[in-house]
């Protein structure tokens, strides 16, 4: 397969997954506030409902995820094979646990001890599948060869690593900040006002944390890859797009209006950010090892190239996400059919 469609479809992959997984991961997590802090089990009831077993499902994107990466290039699965497998690992194994328990909440009785103790995991579980995955982010501006073959060794270069952290910080709070930004939109498309004015306070709150965490991110990445933190200079336009899309999305919620057109915006506004990471990144896949073929990387400053990932980018997700509203409308309108 030509390269430059590979890159396309990992770049078109890894936004959904981020875009969606944040939503369902932040769901879980809301639910279990909701549910177990504040004791508001019915007002939390449409994030119950969107938290069906297919959302579960979701999780695909993980594992095709890593299959387009080796595809991709050979040489990250020869030269890095035990370092990226414990990114691989951990992922997994929070799926499997958000899975488990997600699934004993379903069969438990509420508000039992047991069936609060699985709402909890799965929440918690749910929250740190994304960063765990960012640790993939983290290896790849170099810096961490030691760790190769010695899953320990990797380990206490991470844990002791200033970027390694702002990473990871800015990974939980784009989850809560993404997915409270959803669910404002969600609940008050669904008639639940209620809930829309609980989730627009969340948005609104964690919207300064996510400009922090990101300023945090950069200076981490200058002290990580000095030459990667430059050539993010050359792109600052992208990450002011980025925050300029921020700033509507919030105005929008503050003021009450336009809540889908909100949601939309924060998906542009992660775009730009990631766009803007992705070209100041090339052609470097993992520093300084492996790059991206000479064609790969030059389309990526091409203007036919970047609008046809632009378009495919914010497509995917929003059709995903309309059809899964859908459903979730039929499930909600079934159930009080039957009240």
């Amino acid at each position: 397969m030509n390269d430059s469609l590979i890159f396309m479809l990992l770049w078109i992959l890894v936004y959904t997954y981020m875009m969606l997984a944040s939503i369902d991961f932040g769901a879980g997590f809301y639910l279990f506030y909701g549910q177990v802090f504040l004791k508001k089990d019915s007002l939390f009831t449409p994030i119950h409902d969107y938290l069906s077993p297919l959302s579960e499902l979701i999780n695909i994107g993980f594992i095709l995820l890593f299959a387009v990466i080796c595809g991709l290039s050979p040489d990250i699965a020869l030269m890095y094979q035990s370092t990226l497998a414990v990114p691989g690992v951990l992922a997994i194994i929070l799926i499997l646990i958000k899975g488990t328990f997600f699934a004993m909440a379903e069969l438990t009785q509420r508000k039992s001890p047991l069936n609060q103790l699985c709402v909890a995991v799965n929440g918690i579980a749910g929250m740190l599948i994304l960063p765990a995955l960012s640790i993939a982010m983290v290896i790849s501006e170099g810096g961490f060869n030691a760790g190769r073959g010695n899953w320990f060794a990797l380990g206490k270069q991470l844990l002791t690593d200033f970027y390694f952290w702002t990473v990871m910080i800015i990974a939980v709070v784009s989850i809560l900040y993404i997915s409270a930004m959803y669910f404002v939109s969600f609940s008050h498309s669904n008639g639940k006002d209620e809930l829309s004015s609980g989730m627009r306070n969340f948005a609104l709150f964690w919207s300064m944390p996510t400009v922090l965490a990101s300023g945090l991110t950069f200076l981490g990445l200058e002290n990580q890859n000095p030459d990667h933190f430059m050539k993010t200079l050359d792109h600052s336009w992208m990450f002011l797009l980025s925050l300029l899309c921020l700033l509507l999305a919030v105005t929008l919620v503050f003021i009450k209006h336009a809540y889908r057109l909100s949601f939309f915006v924060v998906m542009m506004q992660y775009y730009f950010a990631l766009m803007g990471y992705t070209q100041s990144h090339a052609p470097y896949i993992i520093f300084p090892d492996i790059k991206m073929p000479v064609g790969t990387s030059a389309k990526l400053h091409t203007g036919w190239y970047l609008t046809l990932i632009f378009i495919l980018s914010l497509s995917v997700p929003i059709f995903v996400i309309l059809l899964k509203d859908r459903i979730i409308r039929k499930k909600m309108q079934f159930k009080q059919s039957l009240n």
